[in-house]
């Protein structure tokens, strides 16, 4: 090879390296309050469009309450709020967790009562026994946007995913008639959210393609997030703005990347509740967020995707047609996965999310 194409390679290769994806192993905390270690690690919860709607008000050494950030509510995808309680309720199961990793007993009360209500719970904390928990666990946890294997899960991985939360969640097979529905109604609720110019509008302030918008906010979708690698992802974090989300080539290839993923599963886990409110919409959070962790633990890729029933017309008919004890609250697709990729989703620095009383 001669040495002018050597030399092309290499500066390509250091121009990708060095304008690669800001992922959260740039960002590192040093933490010595192991109050602040709990909430690093509750952050690390899945929540919708990593918008992380959550504040923590401090009152004392042993007392936290958890607060609704409603400045970072989805307005349009989630107007009643559910969306956003279910992130805070995955952003306590994780604190829960933590804390008896780090030797305390976390006794929650969910205080919520309105939708409007932003006091979701407070936490006691008392010392215990350290649970052993593995918090890699928490920081490995990731959504897979990729395609899954087809193939069933066995029945002894049902059982740890759903097992000690068998009244609220049920899982259908992909195969099954009830998993076709959700899948074909999935991508028909998907390609009619992202064609509303509200959707699209509000998805776009929450994307953060360049890693200078990374740095800054430290939240939302980034190419890495999205699964967008290589010299694609390097052309996007470099050459595309949150306003290109908005034209139509954009909003179809995302129509076609949801149809592979609704073709590609193994089948769908379904939380419903027998009541729409804040405390089991937490509840509800606090259910997805076990199930994404035993999830990560058995090699199983778990992805949100709750257009079925964030789309109003879509969601009535759902309730119908799959008949449960109960109102539809999360939809996630699961499958095997040959790999798990690295976490790589940012949160925001403790600091700013903690007030003190």
């Amino acid at each position: 090879m001669k040495a002018t194409n050597i030399l092309l390679l290499f500066s390509l290769a250091t121009i990708f390296t060095s304008c690669a994806s800001i992922t959260r192993d740039y960002f590192k905390e040093t933490l010595h309050n192991p109050l602040e270690k709990i909430i690093y690690y509750a952050s690390l919860a899945g929540n919708s469009h990593n918008t992380q709607p959550w504040i923590v008000e401090i009152e004392n050494e042993t007392t936290v309450h958890i607060l609704a950030d409603f400045s970072r509510k989805l307005q349009i995808v989630d107007p009643d709020g559910r969306g956003l309680f279910i992130s805070l309720g995955a952003f306590i199961e994780n604190f829960e967790i933590a804390a008896g990793s780090f030797g305390y007993k976390a006794n929650v009360e969910i205080t919520a009562q309105h939708k409007n209500d932003n006091i979701a719970a407070t936490i006691k904390l008392s010392k215990s026994l350290e649970t052993g928990y593995d918090l890699n666990i928490i920081e490995d946890r990731r959504t897979l946007r990729t395609p899954f294997r087809n193939d069933e899960i066995i029945n002894e991985h049902l059982e740890k995913l759903i097992d000690s939360n068998k009244e609220n969640v049920f899982y259908f097979s992909s195969a099954s008639n009830e998993g076709k529905y959700i899948a074909e109604n999935t991508l028909a609720a998907y390609t009619q959210q992202a064609k509303d110019d509200q959707a699209k509008q509000e998805l776009s302030n929450w994307i953060r393609f360049s890693n200078t918008d990374v740095k800054k906010y430290r939240d939302g979708l980034t190419t890495a997030g999205m699964g967008i690698k290589g010299i694609g992802g390097f052309i996007v974090r470099n050459f595309y703005k949150p306003e290109d989300s908005l034209k139509d080539s954009f909003v179809n290839t995302g129509i076609e990347k949801t149809k592979e993923q609704t073709e590609n599963c193994s089948g769908w886990i379904v939380i419903f509740q027998n009541e729409e409110t804040p405390q089991k919409w937490i509840e509800t959070g606090r259910i997805y967020q076990k199930i994404n962790l035993k999830c990560r633990e058995l090699n199983l890729g778990l992805h949100p995707m709750n257009q079925l029933i964030e789309e109003e017309n879509f969601e009535k008919f759902a309730n119908e047609y799959l008949s449960l004890p109960g109102q539809i609250q999360f939809i996630a697709r699961i499958g095997y996965v040959d790999s798990y990729p690295v976490a790589n989703s940012v949160r925001r620095p403790v600091e700013n999310i903690l007030i003190y009383n």
